[in-house]
């Protein structure tokens, strides 16, 4: 048990990516099957958070010196905006999308940075989930209306942010000493 709290950088987050894509894939096929997961929802939205979370973390020694530190210390405080926004977004009544918003930009600059470090495919998923991030969450924010929810396009940006935010990083984790 010690030994799962004390685990290196990279199998913390090369678990915290296989828990992130698992998650997204129950969501992803739920989705398309219209299934109402209840109150286990909560469950998966707290695994989810820790999971991101865990991925966000591990960005900072992933990505090393291929970033200036002040972009590294920024995955530190993007995970616990990201975390505590997920968190409170169980709460429907709540606004998170600013913050979510945020995201959008900082899932941009990972595909954009990471050059050398994640393979091109994952990197182009993440420009796209990024970018669609972006837009979604920005809209929200300003308008109150998410403008890529409920369109043919959500399936697609939702594949493009596992791939890009999950597989990448975990292929990535995977090829590095």
């Amino acid at each position: 048990m010690k030994k799962f709290f004390i685990q290196d950088v990279k199998e913390g987050s090369q678990q915290a990516a296989y828990m992130f894509i698992a998650i997204n894939v129950v969501w992803f096929v739920g989705g398309i099957a219209e299934l109402d997961y209840g109150v286990f929802e909560n469950v998966l939205q707290l695994f989810w958070s820790f999971s991101l979370v865990g991925i966000l973390l591990g960005l900072k020694d992933l990505q090393g010196d291929t970033v200036p530190e002040d972009w590294r210390q920024g995955y530190t405080m993007i995970a616990a905006a990201v975390f505590v926004a997920s968190l409170l977004g169980i709460n429907e009544d709540l606004n998170t999308s600013g913050v979510w918003t945020l995201f959008g930009f900082v899932i941009l600059g990972l595909g954009v940075t990471s050059e050398g470090v994640i393979d091109n495919i994952w990197r182009y998923a993440a420009i796209i989930a990024g970018l669609s991030g972006i837009v979604g969450a920005g809209s929200e924010f300003i308008t109150g209306t998410n403008i890529i929810a409920d369109t043919p396009f959500q399936f697609v940006f939702f594949l493009a942010f596992i791939a890009g935010v999950g597989i990448g990083p975990l292929l990535a984790w995977n090829k590095k000493e």
